[in-house]
């Protein structure tokens, strides 16, 4: 064998093995890098959305926090189910006090939602001094309870005298069992 023969030979066999390398060694290495480096980019991404819901969870407590010592006012402004009469009571001594004449119509209820709360529409009629029926509508207004107006009409009767109608919806909350609300505090 000549040197040349022996040089190619030795330059074929460190190609092969060189390939071989490669091929088994190398590519195989830098696949899984590759697939290591897409799991930590994953991993990541999903470690910055568990952050970001964190975040605003934590945001949603101290919201919630801030808010609930306001649950009570805004509960306060509905008409327990069943308490109807003290809503129509308070009317009745708002229009005695300013000497009006009143006429109030409650409509049933639509309960077909279901919904934490409904409304019951009503329709009122007073009659009397327009100051009066102005003072009225200030002091249904300065309620406790939540009379929503959605028409309001006034006619004159005669010198002073006036006619205020208007429709309007209540919010009525369904009352509460007592057993149930135990069972919320704990």
């Amino acid at each position: 064998m000549t040197v040349k023969l022996k040089i190619g030979i030795s330059i074929g066999v460190v190609m092969v093995v060189m390939s071989i390398i490669i091929y088994f060694v190398i590519l195989p290495t830098v696949n899984d890098i590759k697939s290591i480096s897409d799991a930590v980019f994953n991993e990541r991404l999903d470690l910055e959305k568990k952050y970001l819901r964190g975040q605003l969870l934590k945001e949603t407590i101290e919201n919630f926090e801030k808010i609930e010592p306001e649950k009570e006012k805004l509960t306060s402004i509905f008409i327990i189910e069943g308490e109807e009469l003290e809503f129509i009571t308070l009317l009745e001594k708002i229009a005695e006090t300013y000497n009006l004449t009143q006429t109030l119509k409650l409509n049933t209820p639509d309960k077909s939602t279901n919904v934490e709360y409904y409304t019951l529409s009503s329709q009122v009629s007073v009659n009397g001094e327009f100051i009066d029926v102005l003072k009225y509508l200030e002091s249904l207004e300065q309620s406790n309870f939540y009379f929503n107006i959605s028409s309001l009409a006034l006619d004159t009767l005669s010198q002073g005298e006036v006619t205020a109608n208007f429709k309007g919806n209540i919010f009525v909350a369904p009352a509460i069992d007592k057993t149930e609300e135990a069972e919320n505090i704990e």
